[in-house]
């Protein structure tokens, strides 16, 4: 079954579509003739329904239905004609009551989207309405209503007429904060509430002390009760009733990866080891390629979740490349969110003993002062459909301050999402690595740059590209990082999904490398832990040939 609609292009053509059963119907499977014929002829009023949201009053519609003449294959056809388009003409929007004089919701009334001679938007109107309410809720004008609130249209004349009047009603306040809870010390907790007793009432404040109180973690319910039934002059007592979690959490994972091969993973969580809150976590991750054990101890600050004083520590054995790594490092942090960003400071002394084939075996301390800052803004945190996310690291060390050789690292990382209409996706990346040294021979391979696998350039092994030792011709590690990917992603049927990428990178000690080239197919399912992926990568450029399988888990961006 195909569903055409033509004529109509941009947000006008999607509200069509998307208000055709017919089109659902068909997405769903649906090919019984007698339905198809039945919802075929409801079709001219749900697209006339659909282009009066956007001032059309007159459309003409010219509907077609054929099969192949063995009711097997369907097709549904519709052009559709606009017509004229009603424009808006009085525009009228008044306040009334003791708020109607407040400047922020007179600024409100300013910035509805309603102008006139402008053409009529069913939505615009809607948003005006709700756009000056929820000001005026915001501002505390709980009690606020429209006395009246007309849309007059005169289909005929091409015009419409909008009267809006708001009755604010009294102004109220936060009343005396009451929380329930016997774990953390009240004044810590306190820390993370920002409602205060007399500020003006605002619903915003509460959902903020929800979501804050919430993400620390502690508490597996936050309920917030806004005591309506006991205000006292305009004064509105709050209740947060907070359930927690339990105190300790565990962690058990099985998994396979194209880099990484069988994994395992364990750990813990102490949630709160005291009542201000410290914890202490515990992991341990085991796969082919790499093997880790670590601790980190984390103190809460400031009045956001996320804002800590962390020491942390951790146990490496890997490999990179062509080498072989052990490392252990350990040091504090100290995490903060000014903002939308994410800042972290650090101190990391690092002790790594390691094998490349062209330097042998190395031991090497470090003691490196880094700071990374991170942002995303996306519509979804599981499946993301439009955002970015952007992540940046400086680190280095000083030779003679308790380090071996000196130099200084920055890496970036850029992952996008965008939409292009219901069903399709846009994914890009752009990922950059960049290290100063005098003796990149005795910098250690945790501290050099690999590309190659799922993560990077699909259709080569993991860590498979980047300079090589010119006797052994094994991998080494670069000083430059450069990768690139584009993916466009089409939802088929349901939760499943194709795709089609290209990647581009590669490891050099040049600033300007030649890159590797990697193109192919992939299957996604939105899984409800994140997208799960199949790609079959064929690599364009060196020596590997063939098909290379990869699979992976993509969660947001």
């Amino acid at each position: 079954m195909k569903v055409h609609v033509d004529g109509v292009h941009g947000a006008e053509k999607e509200n069509v579509e998307a208000r055709l059963s017919i089109r659902d119907y068909a997405e769903d499977g649906g090919h019984d003739a007698d339905r198809l014929q039945q919802l075929h002829r409801r079709a001219e009023g749900e697209i006339r329904q659909a282009m009066q949201a956007y001032g059309h009053y007159a459309p003409t519609v010219r509907a077609t239905l054929d099969d192949d003449g063995g009711g097997k294959h369907w097709r549904a056809r519709y052009d559709v004609d606009a017509g004229p388009q009603v424009r808006l003409f009085n525009i009228e929007l008044t306040l009334q009551g003791p708020g109607a004089g407040f400047p922020p919701l007179r600024e409100a009334l300013e910035r509805v989207p309603l102008k006139r001679g402008e053409p009529l938007r069913h939505g615009d109107y809607e948003t005006a309405k709700m756009q000056v309410l929820r000001a005026a809720t915001d501002a505390g004008f709980l009690d606020a209503r429209f006395t009246e609130h007309t849309l007059a249209v005169d289909a005929e004349q091409r015009r419409a007429d909008v009267r809006l009047v708001l009755d604010t009603g009294p102004r109220y306040f936060f009343g005396e904060v009451t929380v329930t809870q016997d774990r953390l010390d009240p004044v810590f907790l306190a820390r993370y509430v920002p409602i205060r007793p007399g500020d003006p009432f605002n619903p915003q404040k509460l959902l903020q002390t929800q979501f804050a109180l919430g993400d620390l973690g502690y508490f597996g319910t936050v309920d917030i009760q806004a005591r309506r039934d006991a205000v006292v002059d305009q004064r509105v007592p709050i209740d947060i009733r907070l359930t927690p979690r339990p105190r300790h959490r565990y962690d058990v994972g099985l998994g396979y990866g194209t880099d990484t091969g069988p994994r395992v993973s364990a750990g813990t969580e102490f949630r709160n080891l005291n009542r201000h809150g410290h914890r202490l976590r515990l992991d341990t991750r085991v796969s082919e390629v790499k093997k880790t054990a670590g601790a980190e101890y984390r103190v809460p600050l400031g009045t956001r979740a996320g804002e800590y004083v962390g020491l942390a520590g951790a146990y490496t054995d890997e490999r990179i490349g062509d080498g072989r790594s052990r490392h252990v490092d350990f040091g504090p942090s100290l995490s903060r969110s000014p903002g939308e960003w994410q800042r972290r400071h650090y101190l990391t002394y690092l002790y790594e003993e390691s094998f490349l084939p062209a330097t042998g075996n190395n031991d090497v301390g470090l003691l490196m002062p880094g700071s990374a800052l991170s942002r995303d803004q996306v519509d979804g945190s599981i499946h993301a459909r439009k955002g970015w996310y952007l992540f940046s690291d400086v680190h280095g060390a000083y030779r003679g301050a308790l380090s071996d050789v000196s130099f200084v690292e920055g890496h970036a990382l850029l992952r996008g999402a965008y939409p292009l209409g219901l069903r399709t996706r846009l994914f890009a990346r752009a990922e950059f690595g960049a290290v100063r040294t005098e003796d990149f021979a005795q910098l250690p391979p945790s501290q050099r740059f690999f590309a190659g696998g799922d993560q990077s350039v699909r259709g080569y092994g993991y860590q498979s590209l980047g300079p090589r030792d010119p006797v052994s011709g094994k991998i080494v590690g670069g000083r430059y990082l450069t990768v690139y990917s584009v993916e466009a992603e089409y939802r088929v049927w349901g939760n499943w999904g194709v795709a089609a990428f290209f990647d581009a990178g590669n490891a050099s000690d040049d600033r300007s490398p030649s890159l590797y080239r990697g193109i192919g197919p992939g299957i996604r399912y939105a899984a409800p832990i994140g997208t799960l992926s199949i790609d079959l990568a064929h690599p364009l450029d060196g020596d590997s040939g063939g098909i290379r399988p990869h699979l992976g888990l993509r969660i947001g961006l």
